[in-house]
């Protein structure tokens, strides 16, 4: 039941919010967030204040949970409006630097992290003109599904299944070294956020040792990308310099190199991690 009333409401105001102006559609999603969100899923607010108090036990518990809740629920609302972010120059970049300089040097792949608004990210790679094909997992409904390839195929980008065969399209985009690809370092599989470690050991399965076999085979650079949610509806896009893999390719020095390179961004940021209300130290 509260499945269908979250999705019967992202359904209803998604139209609407597209007449609004943006910083209101921010508005009315963080709005949601502080008086519904929270009721509908109390394990998810109770396994949420659970995990701030275990990977940031200097922020007040409450106050992350809420804040997090916000930005989640803003970033479902903005969907009505994220193809006029860049337009309206709410968005900027840092680091765009290491992603041309690794792109002049050979294949490249964009370590995605599900943070701020995460769709600001393709975005950002697509009006810098880096072409992203993103590795993409269905949508929980069929409405948001719609929504989301909308956004990331008028927003200049394509996408690719995260399936069996996916491997083979991936490995393609990267050895014709004309397209980025973006692939996202905390997967959400089964009800497990694979990625990163986070305190529970080193990744076996998921996207990042994924990505470290990706470059042992294709020889690409791999640099690390996330979106900060600024105040008002803007947003900054880092990217950071390229990881240092191993020489000799060796998957498990890897695979430790790049979670040691996306673990601390999440957990830095992790009032703005989508995934701070599903993590479990356990799994």
């Amino acid at each position: 039941m509260r499945g269908l009333i979250a999705a019967g409401l992202e359904r209803a105001l998604y139209h609407p919010l597209q007449f609004l102006p943006s910083e209101r559609v921010t508005r009315i999603g963080a709005g949601l967030a502080a008086g519904l969100v929270p009721r509908l899923y109390p394990h998810l607010h109770a396994q949420a204040r659970e995990t701030f108090q275990l990977l940031r036990p200097d922020l007040d518990p409450d106050q992350a949970v809420a804040e997090s809740w916000a930005n989640i629920a803003a970033t479902f609302a903005e969907m009505a409006r994220i193809l006029r972010f860049w337009e309206e120059g709410r968005v900027e970049v840092r680091g765009a630097e290491h992603l041309f300089a690794a792109r002049q040097a050979g294949p490249l792949l964009l370590a995605g992290l599900h943070l701020g608004n995460p769709e600001v990210l393709g975005l950002t790679l697509a009006r810098l003109g880096l072409r992203p094909v993103g590795v993409a997992t269905r949508q929980p409904t069929a409405f948001r599904e719609r929504v989301i390839t909308d956004i990331r195929l008028r927003g200049g980008g394509r996408m690719i299944r995260a399936d069996r065969d996916g491997a083979r399209p991936a490995l393609r985009v990267l050895q014709a070294r004309q397209e980025t690809l973006l692939f996202w370092m905390d997967d959400y599989i089964g009800g497990v956020v694979r990625g990163p470690s986070l305190g529970r050991g080193p990744r076996i399965t998921g996207n990042i040792p994924y990505a470290a076999r990706l470059a042992r085979l294709s020889g690409c650079a791999i640099v690390p990308g996330y979106v900060e949610r600024l105040p008002g509806t803007r947003f900054r896009t880092h990217f950071l310099p390229p990881v240092a893999l191993p020489p000799d390719g060796n998957v498990v020095a890897g695979t430790a190199a790049l979670d040691a390179a996306v673990e601390p961004v999440v957990r830095a940021n992790l009032r703005q991690w989508l995934f701070t209300i599903s993590w479990r130290p356990d799994r």
